[in-house]
């Protein structure tokens, strides 16, 4: 469980407290030693806001949108799905983390490529993050990462669980496709 608190504005210009809530994480059997806390997600970005959450639909934010999320995975985890899921559990990924499938690259164990800018901390760890399966780095609690759009995945190689802490920002690509 995780604790959210949300501050709004009043029809007055006053600022209040306007939610104090605990999260619960979403997870799916596809995605094996993933949880992800949807901490706060909006596909417009509004200022005054009343501190009610805005809608949103995807996983991953449209241009000018952004998430807030909080990822936790697994030791000896990739933030990958099974080989061969069931129709079930690409329902319940689908449901849990709508979207996401159709970032990750096939036969890659859970690559993937969003239209963001991630702005991440490690918040425990180890962590490794893999753009390639020659290029990784390992990263440690209290390092950063700006994941500029390209193509990436998480991999616990640790023996505790990881966390990383992201707000995850919609962007476009220049010529409007992902670079290959």
């Amino acid at each position: 469980m995780l604790r959210r608190v949300v501050t709004g504005t009043d029809s007055e210009g006053a600022a209040f407290f306007a939610d104090d809530s605990t999260l619960t994480a979403r997870s799916a059997s596809a995605l094996p030693g993933v949880e992800m806390h949807y901490i706060w997600g909006a596909d417009q970005r509004r200022l005054p806001s009343d501190g009610s959450e805005p809608s949103w639909h995807s996983h991953f934010p449209p241009e000018s949108g952004l998430r807030f999320v909080l990822l936790t995975l697994q030791p000896g985890q990739a933030a990958a799905p099974v080989d061969s899921p069931t129709e079930a559990q690409l329902n319940e990924l689908q449901e849990s983390f709508p979207g996401l499938l159709g970032t990750i690259e096939p036969d890659t164990e859970g690559m993937h490529t969003s239209a963001t800018v991630d702005f991440a901390v490690v918040l425990s760890g180890p962590i490794t993050l893999e753009l390639s399966d020659t290029l990784a780095k390992e990263l440690q609690a209290g390092d950063v990462v700006v994941q500029a759009g390209n193509v990436h995945r998480w991999v616990n190689r640790g023996s505790e669980p990881a966390v990383v802490a992201a707000v995850v920002v919609g962007a476009t690509y220049e010529g409007g496709t992902a670079p290959s």
